[in-house]
């Protein structure tokens, strides 16, 4: 019966030593890549919303042009999730999925105003991730930001642009 202590602690010191190894890179590559994710999946969603709708048409250009890269950004990213071993999820959180909701029932002004006004804030907190990871360990990582960070910024100052158009 000792015996079989000694090597269930020796088997949970095993474990534990083996999850302690990853490197804190892996843990950073995650985090960034959920975050990329989760915003590109929560602006896929209000872009497809106010593209559908009627709204001003410098805001449907934008909300079409935000979903057309989406549409072609969220397969890459679950890629670079599968090579860097990440799950990611087509939920989102409460705070925005609540954003979501209250977007729907809008429309024109009402809804062309709130969409640039979170598609600005969206992306502005993108970017400040996609930055932040920019030093990343994870060389999959470095290339991705390199090759989007450059179209973000673009968007973003789009969604500025029309928010301007807009605003009260």
């Amino acid at each position: 019966m000792a015996m079989n202590w000694r090597r269930l602690a020796l088997a949970a010191v095993a474990l534990w030593a083996s999850g302690m190894g990853r490197p804190h890179a892996d843990d950073a590559a995650g985090r960034f890549i959920e975050a990329a994710y989760s915003s590109a999946v929560f602006q896929d969603r209000i872009s497809r919303i106010a593209a559908a709708k009627d709204t001003r048409p410098g805001v449907k250009a934008l909300a079409e042009r935000v979903r057309d890269f989406r549409a072609s950004q969220l397969p890459e990213l679950a890629r670079l999730a599968g090579v860097t071993g990440v799950e990611v999820r087509d939920t989102l959180d409460l705070e925005l999925r609540s954003i979501v909701e209250n977007i729907e029932p809008l429309d024109y002004l009402a809804l062309s105003r709130r969409y640039a006004e979170v598609e600005v804030q969206a992306i502005g907190r993108e970017i400040a991730v996609y930055e932040g990871a920019a030093q990343s360990d994870a060389q999959p990582i470095r290339d991705y930001i390199a090759a989007t960070l450059g179209r973000l910024r673009d968007l973003e100052a789009g969604a500025k642009l029309e928010l301007s158009a807009v605003a009260p």
